[in-house]
Parts: structure tokens; C-alpha cells; sequence
């Protein structure tokens, strides 16, 4: 029988909300940060897809795979039309944004248009949406254990700050108990030394204006205010599902993947300031199931910068630098070599590797 999350978790939800009670007790106690960073390999381990998986597992609607067909025939015209074959869903999004700007212009006339090109991004990522929102009801013995381990590990943190690159919000609901969502997104002062959970590609309940307006207040918080241009709100659906409508389709606010992301709203610049600070002053770094992408040059730029600054010092805005914290003790959490090698050409010296999966390393903690 299918039971609610809550009810096949409750020590988890317990345990993190002894963890944000014993965080506000030494917020002050230092200005070194604790730094989890957290990639599909460990929402993985939560029945989660990873990324190459995406397309080949989502069922599409019918209407979405007639044009999704048709496109990916034209840009890979030797596709034979399986999804096994298919290529992976980082080069697709890539090819199409490439293509907008000069469709108008070489192939006025083709079978799908510019418009069409977004039409399909944002049906497939809702529809990406849609089955991640299903994932999260269900339940499972490795999910249980995966985040009751991390859960245990963020207790015994100092400063812990959580980076994740993931849409879902399993942690989210772990941190967000009794506490504002500005406060646990790192959107609000005041939050040293209590979990923070830094998203630099947006979240499954985050949404833009134009639809988040329309969610009740009562079921909405505002995680960024524009007064001069009402288009920049952002707001944080509080329940943790999707909002629903019989009239408007609630497409979140996720960063899509593809090589070229755009990230020129200033709520997500603030939080990619808030993880380069976070990893200057970090005395250890966990990557757990993150495998720093080849193509993600944002996200290596971060980890490069800081790095760089646990040595040089995090720069003051004023000019100069803060006192050096040191080189942190970096873990690497990931069956695939090749990942380890990565991270430590970003860090540049070596790491602790342990090959294999998150729930088993941290099934090995206990």
C-alpha cells in the first residue's frame, strides 16, 4: 500500500529539526562553512532519473512526442526514432536555442517554426515537471535510508550549506519545517550557521511571476521582491506538489539543461554568490553523486573561484581580501572515476574518492 512520505519518514523530518535547533545555538561559532554539494546521482538514489535518462525514460504525451519526432529528425537526420538512440537531452535544448535565432531567416517555410522550438521546451520540461512531482509521492526503503543518512550527516556540520543542482525538493522539505523559505533558500541575512539550501538551477516549487501571482497567498511566499519591475517576483508554492488549476499550466522555475543557461534574473546571481562565498571559507567540501559536468562551465567556473579563494582569501567588496581559511578536505562520492578527475582539476590537488554510491557511503557512516 502506497502511504504518504511523511508517514514513512517522520524520524527524518525529526531529526533535521533537532539539527536547525542546535545550528541556531552556534551560528556564531565561526566563520568556516561545511559544504555539501549535490548532483543527480544522489536524488538517484531517490528514484530519480539521472540525467542522460531523462528522455529515454519520460513518457511523453503524444502531441509533445509528434513534434519532438520531427525536430529531432531534422537535426539528427540518421536517428532510427528510439528513445534507447536517442541523443541525450543537454545537446537537444542546445541545438534547438542555437537554431531560434536563424530558423526565421534559412527556413522560413519549414515544418516547425521558432515559436514551435519553445512550444516543445517548455511542454517537455512541464512534462519533466509533471513526473518528477510524481516521484516525490512515492516511497521506498533507499530513500528512507538516503536521506535519513544525510540528515545525520548535516547534524553533526558545522555551518552546513547545501548546494544542489537538482529541480526536486526532497531537501527542501527535509530543511523547510517551521522555517521561512527565504531563510532556507540563503535569500535572507541572518541565516549563518543554520542549513541553508543554496539552488543555483531553480526548484520544482519556485515559479515566475506570471503564474505565481495567481497561487493563494496563504499557499505562496515571495522569495524575491522587484518593485520597479513586477515581472522579476519570484514566489515558492508551499505545498509540496504541484499548484493546481482547470485554467493555466504552472511551469516552474527551473534553469533547462543545456550548455547555453541563462542566469541574468538577480535572484539566481545572488545565489551563485552565495555558494562561491560559502566554498571560500568551506573547511570541507562533500560532492556527493555530482559529477561537475564537462559542459557546465558556470558550475566549474564557481568551484574554481573558490577554491581559489580558500588560499587567496574571499574578496571584500570594497577591495582587498578576508584571511585566508585554508584549503578545505574535499570528498568525492561517485562511482565514476573520470568525476573524481574532474573535481580535482577544478580543485587542483588531490581528493578523497569513494567509488560508489551516496546510499552505501553513507550507509558506511552509521
Amino acid at each position: 500500500m502506497r502511504r504518504d512520505p511523511g508517514h514513512l519518514e517522520p524520524t527524518v523530518f525529526g531529526l533535521l529539526q533537532v539539527v536547525v535547533t542546535m545550528k541556531r545555538v552556534v551560528a556564531r561559532g565561526g566563520p568556516k562553512t561545511t559544504v555539501f554539494v549535490i548532483g543527480a546521482g544522489f536524488s538517484h538514489d531517490l528514484g530519480y532519473p539521472l540525467t542522460y535518462e531523462l528522455l529515454k525514460q519520460l513518457r511523453m504525451k503524444r502531441a509533445t512526442w509528434t513534434i519532438f519526432r520531427k525536430v529531432v529528425k531534422f537535426h539528427h537526420p540518421d536517428w532510427d526514432g528510439r528513445k534507447e538512440s536517442m541523443p541525450d537531452i543537454e545537446t537537444l535544448l542546445t541545438e534547438w536555442v542555437a537554431n531560434e535565432e536563424l530558423l526565421p531567416t534559412l527556413r522560413p517555410n519549414g515544418p516547425f517554426t521558432a515559436e514551435d522550438l519553445r512550444g516543445l521546451r517548455r511542454d517537455l520540461l512541464g512534462e519533466i515537471s509533471d513526473w518528477f512531482h510524481k516521484i516525490h509521492k512515492r516511497t521506498s526503503e533507499s530513500r528512507r535510508e538516503t536521506l535519513t543518512g544525510f540528515a545525520r550527516l548535516v547534524s553533526t556540520a558545522k555551518n552546513p550549506v547545501i548546494i544542489s543542482f537538482n529541480w526536486d525538493y526532497e531537501l527542501d522539505r527535509l530543511l523547510c519545517e517551521g522555517r521561512k523559505r527565504r531563510e532556507v533558500y540563503g535569500l535572507e541575512e541572518g541565516s549563518a550557521g543554520v542549513p541553508v539550501l543554496l539552488k543555483p538551477h531553480g526548484s520544482l516549487n519556485w515559479y515566475r511571476s506570471r503564474p505565481g501571482r495567481h497561487i493563494k497567498v496563504a499557499l505562496r511566499e515571495t522569495l524575491w521582491e522587484d518593485k520597479n519591475n513586477k515581472r522579476n517576483v519570484r514566489y515558492c508554492f508551499l505545498n509540496w506538489r504541484a499548484p493546481r488549476s482547470s485554467r493555466r499550466r504552472y511551469i516552474p522555475w527551473i534553469v533547462p539543461p543545456t550548455y547555453f543557461k541563462s542566469f541574468e534574473h538577480d535572484m539566481l546571481r545572488t545565489i551563485w554568490r552565495r555558494c562561491v562565498d560559502s566554498l571560500s571559507v568551506a573547511n570541507e567540501v562533500f560532492f556527493l553523486g555530482y559529477s561537475l559536468p564537462a559542459a557546465d562551465w558556470h558550475s566549474r567556473y564557481i568551484f574554481r573561484c573558490g577554491f581559489h579563494n580558500q588560499l587567496e582569501g574571499r574578496p571584500l567588496d570594497h577591495g582587498g581580501r578576508e584571511k585566508s581559511t585554508g584549503r578545505a578536505r574535499v570528498h568525492i562520492v561517485n562511482p565514476d572515476e573520470t568525476v573524481r578527475n574532474r573535481v580535482e582539476a577544478t580543485a587542483g590537488f588531490k581528493c578523497q574518492w569513494f567509488p560508489g554510491k551516496v546510499r552505501k557511503w553513507l550507509s558506511e557512516l552509521a
